[in-house]
């Protein structure tokens, strides 16, 4: 029969046949981790694999997807590292979301039950504190002295204060909806690494950010900014960040810029490396069950390989290629967890609290000494 004839019934299962080719990713060569016991686990030594319960925090370079994800697979985060740190397949489990074009903490653990623990201390209220760096456009505002206006198509639905001691926290709030790519004009598509765009709107979300001023470069007309995600929506500080004027450097999803040449230049790099990787591999890696006529069939009908540099432009978008939204200079720096007062673990400080902390990212480095992370102050 052919396919246009068989009617399909709930729970029949379709597979396909493809010739797979993979984007590709920045990433160090080694991807940096820590590893901690976990609080209140003290007492379970083993699971039936033999692994003891642990947290893993990655540094987690931009470019990278966490899960495997369209044309993402074995360059996603969680297979990079299981491979590195000889783990088993699928056996991190990420605690919580961070965009691929974001860098800096994710934290995974080994077992479903711990990971289950960590995320209900991160969605609940006071239990976690997280800070972020950003690379900014323009002088950001460093006390109240300076106002910051908002665009007139919020000025109703969005509010900005300051608060902290010395009055140096600006303060966010600006609810936030999901609209596709279709419906919005705002962006241009080629450009944006997901359908789903963020904007303001008076029926989206409650979201609250906060954001502290830590160094202006006159000569880039770039500012340094610590943030802090009081709510935890999708591209919270991306949006925050773009509506009182501040774009982050490389964003142009949400406002920032990039330079077109470099654009022009690294996407003509990834399409030659994916048409190099090709032409080097002599033969395709398959499943035993795909035969020798479906693996032809497959490479006959690629794109790639059929259209070369052209098909490759065809079947991914500037984004995957490393053509912007790829890569912005947002990192999320640390986070703090509370476990309570019944915990022994050894990581765990005077207040009952397990401190997660990456490297300072390049772009950041420039504005401050890349060993001072402790100057960076919780905004929560």
């Amino acid at each position: 029969f052919k396919p246009s004839h068989i009617l399909l019934k709930n729970m029949d299962i379709i597979e396909r046949v493809c010739h797979w080719h993979e984007p590709p990713v920045i990433v160090p060569p080694t991807i940096s981790i820590t590893k901690h016991s976990v609080p209140g686990f003290e007492d379970i030594t083993n699971d039936a694999e033999g692994n003891s319960p642990k947290i893993f925090c990655i540094d987690k370079p931009p470019t990278v997807p966490v899960h495997p994800a369209g044309p993402f697979y074995a360059n996603s985060l969680l297979m990079m590292v299981e491979a590195q740190e000889g783990l088993p397949p699928k056996s991190l489990i990420p605690c919580h979301r961070i965009d691929r074009a974001t860098s800096g903490v994710l934290i995974c653990t080994n077992m479903p039950s711990v990971a289950s623990a960590v995320q209900r201390k991160i969605s609940g209220g006071g239990k976690v504190k997280k800070l972020y760096l950003a690379r900014v456009k323009g002088k950001f505002p460093a006390s109240l002295i300076r106002d910051v206006v908002l665009p007139e198509q919020v000025i109703n639905i969005a509010s900005t204060r300051w608060c902290g001691d010395d009055n140096d926290i600006l303060e966010v709030n600006a609810p936030l909806a999901v609209k596709m790519e279709n419906e919005t004009n705002s962006i241009n598509s080629a450009m944006s690494a997901s359908p789903m765009h963020r904007i303001v709107s008076s029926d989206g979300k409650p979201s609250v950010s906060r954001f502290r001023f830590i160094a202006y470069d006159e000569q880039t007309n770039q500012s340094l900014v610590s943030c802090c995600p009081i709510t935890g929506r999708g591209h919270q500080l991306r949006v925050h960040l773009q509506i009182i004027g501040f774009p982050i450097q490389n964003d142009v999803e949400y406002g920032g810029t990039i330079h077109r040449d470099s654009i022009k230049s690294q996407m003509e790099l990834s399409v030659k490396s994916m048409l190099e990787v090709s032409a080097s591999t002599l033969r395709c890696l398959h499943d035993d069950s795909i035969t020798e006529e479906e693996i032809r069939m497959s490479v006959e009908n690629c794109k790639c390989c059929v259209h070369g540099k052209e098909g490759v432009k065809a079947s991914f978008n500037s984004s995957q290629l490393l053509g912007g939204s790829h890569a912005i200079d947002l990192h999320a720096l640390k986070y703090c967890i509370s476990f309570g007062n019944d915990s022994k673990a050894d990581d765990l400080n005077e207040n009952n609290t397990m401190k997660f902390t990456t490297s300072i990212p390049s772009w950041a480095a420039r504005f401050v000494d890349i060993a001072s992370v402790e100057r960076f102050h919780w905004l929560a």
